[in-house]
């Protein structure tokens, strides 16, 4: 089989892709922290605790009416990434609307405010925000190296064809470090633009020879990044020791966090999205693994990229609506590449729907009139296996079934762009 099929494509990864290693995923963190304030974990202060309560319990109200609002076709939970922005968008509120209009804001939140100064304390919710930053990094996002051997029959892929020159290019919005760590330990470190632990930009090639296959583009971050006063971005591990007192206590780890708008204009963020674009423009087939599709400005990106015959392929167990990927009735092929069978009633255009309804949301996008909604069924396929049990499968035995699959793509582009 053509392992130069590879080139054409990219592999796109969302908190799926490391669950089960340990890392939390962001329902799993905003559980962990519904636990530490409600016990007495001493992580926060009882008036941090009591602003996290309020928080939680109006965004669990406003869950449910969003649920009700689609007739049940998507079930809304709170997440710790929703509550960042919600905190975000409180600590800032004055930037946004003058001070008559914030009057709807509730008294609570005043309260709270003025409390916690009181007690010779910053700004209340600039504090919130650093300490689930610090739980993020420390806590939340730890991973069991044991349970890394899901990630094997990649290696045994590379291995397979070790004579021929290609990578694989991976973005991913995770912060973790699970993939690094897995390929480190086998002296195939990624390329993650960093050389000698300082950011130096992704497209320095020269330096790829002492990298491994994988070119690991984190858009959003890692924890084992930190930004210094001068604007300079080191890897955790080898920090320099005179810029350890220079480090910028909120970007440590230098991470987004929090959905939103996200088009940062600072490095390494800009250039990482950048190259992701580039690199949605010129792949034909985007597997996308284990991403929820809850950010409309990584959607955008995806659903432009999508035009024509490109294709996305979602990897994920349960995606879009329920009655798709209830347990009761999903059925899959595995002579068809363990593509879902649709049941009876449903098809294809379901998943279209659920993700254009996701772009209308408001509550996802500042703007969301600009968001794109051109996606089409044709170009979407959906495989609902767990993350691990897709490598298994798909990247076994040399990669056959990857290369199988892309390859009736190939086949069925070259007839739709060549049909004589």
């Amino acid at each position: 089989m053509e392992v130069e099929l590879i080139k054409k494509t990219l592999f796109f990864l969302g908190a799926g892709f490391s669950f089960g290693t340990g890392c939390l995923t962001s329902g799993e963190m905003f559980s962990d922290l519904k636990k530490k304030i409600l016990s007495d974990d001493d992580s926060f202060t009882p008036t941090e605790k009591e602003a996290l309560q309020f928080l939680i319990s109006c965004m669990a109200y406003h869950a449910e009416w969003r649920s009700i609002k689609t007739g049940g076709e998507i079930e809304f939970n709170p997440n710790i990434e929703e509550l960042v922005l919600l905190i975000r968008r409180i600590k800032n509120r004055e930037l946004f609307l003058p001070y008559p209009i914030t009057g709807n804001w509730a008294d609570k939140l005043v309260e709270l405010e003025t409390a916690y100064k009181k007690q010779d304390r910053k700004n209340l919710f600039e504090e919130l925000e650093l300490k689930l930053k610090s739980l993020l990094k420390n806590h939340w996002l730890e991973s069991d190296e044991d349970k890394f051997g899901y990630l094997a029959p990649i290696r045994a892929f590379f291995q397979g064809y070790s004579e021929q020159s290609f990578r694989l290019d991976v973005c991913t919005l995770n912060n973790d470090l699970v993939i690094e760590k897995y390929f480190g330990a086998h002296h195939e470190i990624p390329w993650r633009g960093f050389y000698n632990g300082k950011w130096i930009g992704i497209d320095d090639e020269d330096k790829l020879d002492e990298f491994g296959r994988i070119n690991l583009y984190k858009l959003h971050g890692s924890i084992d990044w930190a930004r210094v006063e001068s604007g300079e971005i080191y890897e955790e591990s080898k920090f320099p020791e005179e810029e350890k007192e220079y480090i910028e206590p909120f970007h440590n780890p230098y991470v987004i966090f929090g959905q939103g708008s996200k088009t940062i204009s600072v490095e390494p963020f800009f250039s990482l999205m950048k190259k992701f674009n580039e690199l949605l423009r010129i792949k034909k087939y985007i597997f996308v693994i284990g991403y929820s599709f809850f950010d409309p400005y990584i959607n955008n990106l995806l659903f432009y990229a999508s035009k024509g015959f490109n294709r996305l392929i979602i990897v994920n167990p349960k995606f879009g609506p329920k009655r798709i990927y209830n347990s009761e009735i999903i059925d899959f092929d595995e002579n068809d590449f363990f593509k879902i069978k649709y049941p009876k009633g449903t098809n294809p255009k379901d998943l279209e729907v659920y993700i254009k309804n996701i772009q209308k949301d408001s509550f996802f996008s500042e703007l969301p009139e600009y968001n794109y909604t051109g996606i089409t069924a044709q170009n979407i396929d959906f495989v609902p296996l767990e993350t691990s049990i897709f490598i298994e499968k798909y990247f076994s035995n040399k990669g056959e079934l990857l290369l199988s699959f892309i390859d009736k793509y190939d086949k069925e582009m070259k007839d739709y762009e060549e049909p004589f």
